[in-house]
């Protein structure tokens, strides 16, 4: 990645860097992780998943880059079943933690496909076929 060191201001419209997509995503991962640990007992592990799940398919909707979405994703499910599942981060125990947070990288895709529509709808709208046109 080149600097350019002549400009005074960063330029308006770049895409988010990777790294930055990552650190954000995994800040509300920690956040979700936290609220559910908060409002679920470990012996709920469906709410648990659920808040995760939301927050990783909100995410999803928003992110712009699929290798951003698929890390944040990953570390949701490491949390998931590591941390809300089973105790100190362990990821091996017995358990059907796993099953669970299959939940999360269906969110993913789901949010991926709502940011994929709404760019096609986005891009269509001026030529749209259900749209009338006056002469």
């Amino acid at each position: 990645m080149a600097v350019d060191r002549s400009q005074d201001l960063p330029a308006v419209g770049e895409p988010t860097p990777v790294g930055f997509s990552i650190a954000g995503g995994s800040v509300l991962v920690v956040g979700a992780a936290l609220l559910a640990a908060a409002a679920f007992t470990p012996a709920e592990l469906p709410g648990r998943v659920l808040v995760i799940a939301a927050a990783v398919g909100a995410y999803a909707a928003v992110a712009a880059d699929l290798r951003a979405v698929a890390a944040v994703s990953a570390l949701a499910a490491a949390t998931f079943v590591g941390f809300l599942a089973h105790r100190f981060g362990e990821l091996t125990a017995p358990g059907h933690a796993w099953s669970y947070a299959a939940l999360i990288g269906i969110a993913a895709v789901l949010g991926v496909g709502c940011r994929y529509l709404r760019s096609v709808l986005d891009h269509d709208e001026p030529t749209s076929p259900l749209r009338t046109r006056s002469r």
